[in-house]
């Protein structure tokens, strides 16, 4: 799993990025055999205006998943990061979760509909 960490608006210390590979890990590692890419853009969207105004944007990518774009919104980076991290994780299992169970129910559909073999 390669993970990209790009910065806009704001500077990219070394312990946000530390916890930025971190929260991507605790929520990721379960996928990584299926992700082939994980692109984390952190931005300051108002500049010093203050609010809700980092925003942190998490794409994924994978040959079964295809491609996913979470985004969140945060008063600090690490809230946003936390955040989009999170719902990125759940967005995945879903994701495999419905893949899983289309696969189980078009393969017991088949059995049900195939044609007796002749004996």
């Amino acid at each position: 799993m390669n993970i990209d960490v790009r910065f806009h608006g704001l500077r990219g210390s070394r312990p946000l990025r530390r916890h930025i590979a971190r929260r991507v890990l605790v929520h990721l590692s379960r996928f990584r055999r299926e992700l082939t890419r994980v692109l984390v853009r952190i931005a300051d969207v108002n500049g010093p205006k203050g609010g809700l105004d980092k925003r942190c944007l998490v794409h994924v990518r994978g040959p079964r998943l295809g491609s996913t774009i979470i985004e969140e919104h945060g008063s600090d980076a690490y809230a946003a990061i936390d955040a989009a991290a999170s719902r990125t994780g759940r967005a995945l299992s879903r994701h495999l979760h419905r893949r899983h169970t289309r696969e189980k129910t078009r393969s017991k559909s088949e059995r049900r509909h195939a044609w007796p073999s002749n004996r």
